[in-house]
């Protein structure tokens, strides 16, 4: 995952302002710009007639026979950024379920930014241009628009099967960020629609040894950082308790209103 000269290229062709985009010796043009977050930029990329790529998905279904496909940019500034970007790929690259958003390729590269080197992530997935759960909902309720109850119950369950794989894993790994936001939805003509859980930059394996006091509100911290919210009569960590439960995510998913 170091620098490369087709990295190197993906760089300046954006800070130029140029259209294409290279992930290893993929070869893309982007559209437009369909998300943003921290320090974090999602695109709309098709990828360039006549470009092989080195290696082919795991799943054939991934290969977009459009060529569209959404590119994930991620500034990285400090180390533990980096740390965290790696760790996202990794957790991403362990998946291969229907309801988990699978890594198709993915390169961190090191150019000259103003004054300094600094180092960008270019993560490729599969694209769902029918957008967020978030964004479908926001999209229902101007229109007073409404899922039905089977669609919701079908959203439901997909979820929970996503977040069952990711939890029989050895180790099992948790989400930690489950969220509208984080659901990705592709409707489908007179079908139930499809939903995949997206965004594992907070995921992280599931049991830790809690041996402390200390480690024990550490870990709570780390949580509530990521927005995973503790209510002591479900979830408490104790020194001696050894390990926090495996199945957090699909609490935290419980409380989603």
């Amino acid at each position: 995952m170091g620098c490369s000269i087709s990295g190197l290229n993906a760089l300046y062709d954006v800070v130029q302002g140029g259209p294409d985009v290279w992930v290893n010796e993929r070869k893309f043009k982007i559209l437009k710009q369909i998300g943003e977050g921290g320090f974090a930029f999602v695109y709309l990329v098709k990828e360039q007639q006549g470009v092989q790529p080195i290696k082919l998905p795991k799943d054939a279904k991934y290969i977009a026979e459009d060529g569209l496909y959404a590119l994930k940019k991620v500034l990285i500034q400090t180390d533990e950024q980096l740390d965290l970007v790696k760790q996202e790929i990794h957790a991403s690259s362990l998946f291969n379920h229907p309801n988990l958003l699978p890594l198709l390729e993915h390169s961190i590269i090191s150019a000259k930014g103003e004054g300094a080197w600094i180092r960008e992530a270019y993560l490729l997935f599969p694209v769902y241009e029918d957008g967020t759960l978030l964004d479908i909902l926001n999209g229902m309720r101007t229109k007073k628009e409404y899922f039905s109850t089977l669609s919701v119950l079908h959203i439901f369950k997909q979820i929970c099967e996503g977040l069952k794989e990711m939890h029989t894993l050895d180790p099992p790994y948790a989400h930690n960020d489950v969220k509208p936001g984080n659901v990705l939805l592709s409707k489908i003509k007179e079908q139930l629609p499809l939903a995949v859980l997206m965004d594992f930059g907070s995921a992280a394996s599931a049991r830790k040894q809690v041996q402390s006091r200390s480690e024990a509100l550490a870990l709570q911290v780390r949580c509530l950082a990521f927005r995973v919210f503790i209510r002591r009569s479900r979830w408490k960590f104790a020194a001696g308790s050894n390990e926090r439960p495996s199945k957090m995510g699909s609490w935290t998913f419980s409380t989603i209103p």
